[in-house]
């Protein structure tokens, strides 16, 4: 059996399709030393600005950093937040020919305002939703045309309509076409009950709405509730597998042959976790695509996860790190 060391390195013969919602993540940090006198709100002296790729570009950006190649499907406007987008995708060595531009929609955005380093506000801005329809037939022809040349697949769905019902039976027509890993990382995973994803990674909160609890489960979470959410969701969904993830608490790894396998989280002091959900599937997936048996993989990806929380702002892990 390979070792990690030998499953990692293996990452640079890698290809990976991404399809899912891709967004601009502009970071604004300044000072605040005295509150507006307009209203209750401190003012900010504007310091610095940067940006990063955010959803789906942000699972398309670890994987890179990683070592595979990546195609990322995705849909943008015809504007400013479109040409930073690229231009970020670029600085990381992400090719960008597979996003579609449509002239009507405007690309995703979120802007955290930061002062002192403490988050003040996030402000999001775009819309793709009501543009998709007339999108499809273009994903649909970059997903078949890209998958032909992958190893592996990851759907980073953030619910702004990129992954339609159209397109998620045409990601389970590849999936079973070619035979290569289905990762899908959702927001809305009963809509992917009949994809034949080779593994769902819900969080805690996805996992208990998903399955009918209401609220949010508090840490330190209940294992064996956590267990019996992660088999409700065998039981719902057409996967092979599910990948529980919980914060400190680490990941869950569920089987449909009964298989149960906890991974700890290794402990952060000062965990930044925006985008460790993108970090956490990218190492998984690539670890599938190498041939890591699911609780390597699973190993991995969390890892990778560990990696990118002692970072600030939306952050990857390299494979030198990993």
């Amino acid at each position: 059996m390979p070792t990690s060391v030998e499953i990692v390195r293996r990452f640079r013969r890698l290809r990976a399709l991404v399809v899912g919602d891709v967004m601009l993540d502009t970071y604004i940090e300044g000072a605040a030393t005295r509150l507006c006198g307009e209203g209750p709100a401190p003012v900010v002296r504007k310091e610095n600005e940067r940006r990063a790729a955010g959803g789906a570009a942000n699972t398309a950006a670890n994987l890179r950093a990683l070592g595979a190649s990546v195609m990322l499907v995705g849909v943008v406007g015809c504007d400013q937040g479109a040409t930073l987008l690229r231009e970020t995708l670029r600085e990381l060595d992400v090719d960008d020919a597979w996003l579609i531009e449509d002239h009507d929609a405007s690309t995703l955005r979120k802007t955290r305002v930061l002062a002192d380093g403490q988050l003040l506000a996030r402000v999001d801005e775009g819309e793709t939703r009501t543009h998709i329809a007339r999108c499809e037939p273009l994903l649909i022809d970059a997903m078949g045309r890209s998958a032909s040349q992958c190893d592996v697949i990851v759907v980073s769905d953030y619910c702004y309509g990129v992954l339609s019902d159209t397109v998620i039976a045409r990601l389970a027509q590849l999936r079973a076409r070619y035979g290569i890993p289905l990762v899908v990382d959702s927001k809305a995973l009963e809509r992917f009950a009949g994809a034949g994803a080779t593994i769902v990674t819900p969080n805690a909160l996805e996992a208990s709405l998903l399955v009918g609890h209401t609220g949010s489960p508090a840490p330190p979470l209940d294992l064996i509730e956590m267990r019996h959410a992660g088999q409700r969701i065998l039981a719902l969904l057409d996967t092979e597998h599910v990948a529980l993830t919980m914060a400190a608490d680490g990941a869950l790894l569920l089987s449909r042959d009964g298989g149960i396998v906890h991974i700890p989280a290794y402990p952060v002091a000062q965990a930044h976790e925006i985008g460790a959900g993108d970090s956490f599937a990218a190492g998984l997936a690539l670890g599938l695509a190498a041939g890591a048996p699911l609780d390597e993989a699973g190993r991995l990806g969390m890892d990778t996860a560990s990696i990118a929380i002692t970072k600030r702002w939306t952050a990857v892990a390299t494979r030198r790190e990993l």
